[in-house]
């Protein structure tokens, strides 16, 4: 008997934030909608998601709650706190919580709950403090960088489970040595590799990466990556873990790699969903949880329309021998690495792909 699950991500803050990151997608995201933000999430807003989630799952199941932003814990360690015990009204349903952050306000408080509640934790790092001030700074444009770490240096005293989340931008692309040696010399074992995306309504700029750019990076790093493994020591690293799965048979773990959209349920602070985090556009509101429950949001136009895209529209992709592995990535992020002339995730799987078919 298969197991009732549901996924969601929850903005409980909105577009809110306290630093000001030079390449923030969703903050781009807000800019092009009608209304920016949504301010702090309502008691009453998260008690209506936590009953939509028991009417899914008829009290017995898997929900999985990733908490974002913006940045999530602007909403109040009191919010987390409600909406956890408020969870615990249905015992046959097991909670799995995330929750993506950029550590700045994180104090012990903090992570005694997401210890005692089993919170996975994403901490925004952009490798070694040069990088990290230039990326990464606070609404002052002071630097975060120290706050970040203590906050990664309290997580393990605390025994919270973390992984650092990096946006390579051109700037890190041309470093990844260094960027291997800040996370060797910090122990940091679990690593997200996010490209950074240009702005939705500009094709190229400063900070995002091009496809040449893509292709070295990814492929210098895997070298590094690879020497650190062949030492005995082992680093996860969210596109080699996705392509491990992938050629071993089964599901990669990161949404997009497949290049078929599904409905990820990107629930605002105020109910409004949306189908992925990369598109909270007013064109793809799917309705709003307080009018609608997520079955009536999955069947909607909107939600329809967003998952009959087809991502691979691209000439390297008519005749690529890993057409049927990746059909063009995520629609939002192949900006980085796909044109019309040139794709150079071919070039990344054709240089990663002969060894982690190997591995056991």
């Amino acid at each position: 008997m298969s197991v009732r699950q549901i996924s969601m991500m929850i903005k409980p803050a909105s577009a809110s934030c306290n630093l000001r990151c030079r390449y923030c997608f969703y903050a781009d995201i807000s800019e092009n909608r009608m209304t920016a933000t949504n301010g702090i999430m309502s008691d009453a807003t998260a008690d209506l998601i936590t009953a939509r989630i028991n009417e899914v799952l008829q009290g017995e199941g898997i929900a999985s709650i990733s908490f974002q932003g913006g940045e999530p814990t602007l909403a109040g360690l009191d919010y987390f706190r409600h909406f956890t015990e408020t969870m615990k009204q249905y015992p046959g349903i097991r909670t799995v919580y995330s929750l993506q952050t950029n550590g700045t306000l994180i104090d012990e408080e903090w992570a005694d709950f997401f210890h005692e509640n089993h919170f996975l934790i994403g901490i925004s790092i952009d490798g070694y403090q040069a990088n990290m001030d230039r990326c990464r700074f606070d609404a002052d444009g002071k630097s975060v960088y120290y706050r970040v770490l203590n906050t990664a240096e309290l997580l393990k005293k605390k025994n919270v489970e973390f992984n650092i989340l990096t946006v390579v931008t051109k700037k890190l692309a041309a470093h990844t040595k260094a960027l291997m040696k800040f996370y060797t010399d910090h122990h940091f074992q679990y690593v997200q590799l996010i490209p950074c995306l240009p702005p939705l309504a500009v094709a190229d700029d400063s900070e995002a990466l091009s496809p040449k750019e893509y292709a070295q990076f990814f492929n210098t790093f895997f070298d590094e990556w690879i020497r650190k493994m062949e030492k005995g020591k082992l680093m996860s690293v969210n596109l080699f873990d996705n392509l491990f799965e992938m050629v071993h048979g089964r599901i990669p773990y990161q949404c997009g790699m497949l290049g078929r959209c599904t409905v990820q349920f990107v629930i605002e602070s105020n109910g409004d969903t949306y189908p992925c985090d990369f598109w909270c556009l007013d064109e793809y509101l799917m309705g709003n949880l307080h009018d609608m429950s997520f079955e009536q949001l999955l069947q909607g136009d909107a939600a329809k329309t967003f998952m009959a895209t087809d991502s691979c529209t691209k000439n390297p992709c008519q005749e690529c021998p890993y057409l049927r592995m990746c059909n063009g990535g995520c629609r939002r992020q192949n900006v980085c690495y796909l044109n019309d002339d040139f794709c150079a995730y071919r070039m990344v799987l054709d240089h990663v792909l002969p060894y982690i078919s190997r591995l056991g």
